[in-house]
């Protein structure tokens, strides 16, 4: 977390064993956030912007950062997941998590992932548009050997995983990949994430997420 000042940041950061606080020149530290994004070294997976007191800073760092992969892609999702799991309630209490994922050779049908904490046992969710197929006991099965759990009334198939779930995050990030993959995405480089949001205030800006970004980038130096 941090403050950000005309001419001071203020960065609070650690994990579970301790944090800590310190305060850095400002256009120095952008400067060099800047550089390692733009080399490919990401300062952080993602970050969200509630347009508080304090200088607005004016850039984003959402670029397109493709995984080398679908391991890595399915890796990343699982990490900001978690990662949002761990800091959305203490840093927006109450507010859901969310994206839409399309992909060039379906382009059109949407897949929805989201962390809701107030939907307690099932915090974890994905929803994807099956609309178009026919909804057969065949088709059934093959859905659910992707992992999707049911078919609502809309035509869209959903899962829903518990935070209690350690695994959950890597069930659902295992989910994504291998139904984007059936669906003959052929890359990751080929997937687009839009209408990131985080309880629709503010901005969310997810550079870590694996995949392509709209809108790819704010202004820059």
């Amino acid at each position: 977390m941090r403050w950000h000042g005309s001419e001071r940041i203020l960065l609070l950061s650690g994990d579970h064993g301790e944090a800590l606080l310190s305060a850095h020149e400002a256009k120095a530290f952008v400067q060099e956030e800047y550089s390692r994004f733009d080399s490919g070294s990401l300062p952080y997976t993602w970050q969200l912007d509630r347009h508080g007191p304090g200088h607005d800073h004016g850039w984003t760092f959402n670029g397109h950062a493709a995984a080398n992969g679908w391991a890595q892609t399915q890796e990343d999702l699982a990490q900001i997941l978690v990662s949002w799991a761990e800091h959305m309630p203490l840093q927006a209490p109450g507010d859901w998590v969310g994206f839409k994922l399309w992909a060039s050779r379906d382009w059109g049908r949407t897949m929805i992932v989201s962390y809701q904490p107030s939907q307690t046992d099932r915090e974890f969710c994905a929803f994807i548009d099956d609309r178009g197929h026919e909804q057969t006991p065949e088709r059934a099965a093959h859905m659910r050997a992707r992992a999707w759990q049911d078919l609502d009334g809309t035509g869209s198939w959903y899962t829903r995983l518990p935070e209690t779930d350690p695994t959950a995050p890597a069930t659902l990030a295992r989910l994504i990949v291998t139904d984007l993959r059936a669906r003959g995405t052929v890359s990751s480089h080929e997937v687009t994430a839009w209408d990131i949001s985080a309880g629709d205030h503010g901005k969310l800006w997810v550079p870590g997420l694996g995949g392509d970004v709209h809108p790819r980038r704010g202004e820059h130096f």
